[in-house]
């Protein structure tokens, strides 16, 4: 008999810790979905001041060396009724040069063939790490994420421009060694001399033109190389 009660008394235990783990679950999950526009906006917001900051520096004169360092964005309210404050850091994590020859280096993780290296552009890549931190009103962490994103940099206008990214819990999974180039791809119509169809050059490469002043000759002033990067995300997930 006693026997028995104990069973039942442990089956219980059993069941309602079962239940508990399983609301816990399901809460964790609700906060997740909850913060994702939050966490979304604070990424966007930390990309858009790194943008900022690294054209301002290809316009005076280049990336520094070494690499700048960012103090955190100051909390900002996530929402309306700011029951919730978002704030981000930003670390850059690697900087390259245009890699000469037809093969970039095995020993980086990424390879974006075909950037521009002419003199007037010098296109190049830099990778930044980004953390989103989000805390309710009483300043309790609720959530944290980390991105990764690549970005391109010119010596001419528009000076920097988003190559690639890579969230750091989900695309980490899927692929190590790679983030995706939006920069990387052979120019659709290479030489910018040469007559175009509609919609052919529709791509993101930088292309050079020379224009002689007197004769309006044209002459394709681009030059083709490719640039060896590493990336160095986190495999951080929801916190």
């Amino acid at each position: 008999m006693l026997a028995g009660t104990l069973y039942y008394i442990a089956l219980i235990a059993l069941v309602a810790t079962t239940i508990l783990s399983a609301s816990l679950a399901m809460t964790r999950m609700a906060v997740a979905r909850m913060a994702q526009p939050y966490i979304a906006a604070g990424y966007q917001r930390a990309l858009t001041s790194l943008q900022e900051s690294i054209a301002a520096d290809m316009r005076s004169g280049g990336m520094p060396n070494p690499l700048p360092t960012f103090a955190p964005l100051p909390s900002t309210c996530a929402n309306a009724t700011c029951t919730y404050t978002a704030s981000e850091t930003i670390a850059l994590t690697e900087s390259s040069e245009p890699t000469p020859g037809p093969s970039c280096d095995p020993s980086q993780t990424n390879c974006a063939a075909n950037v521009q290296t002419n003199a007037y552009v010098a296109e190049s890549r830099v990778t930044a790490l980004i953390t989103v931190t989000l805390k309710d009103a009483a300043g309790s962490l609720v959530a944290t994420r980390t991105g990764t994103s690549v970005l391109r940099t010119f010596d001419a206008p528009p000076y920097v421009a988003v190559a690639g990214s890579r969230e750091g819990n989900f695309d980490e999974t899927a692929s190590a060694r790679t983030t995706g180039d939006d920069g990387g791809t052979a120019a659709a119509t290479p030489n910018p001399c040469a007559a175009a169809t509609p919609g052919t050059a529709d791509d993101t490469s930088v292309r050079v033109a020379y224009r002689n002043a007197k004769t309006t000759a044209c002459t394709d002033g681009s030059s083709w190389g490719n640039s060896s990067y590493s990336m160095h995300g986190s495999s951080n997930g929801w916190n």
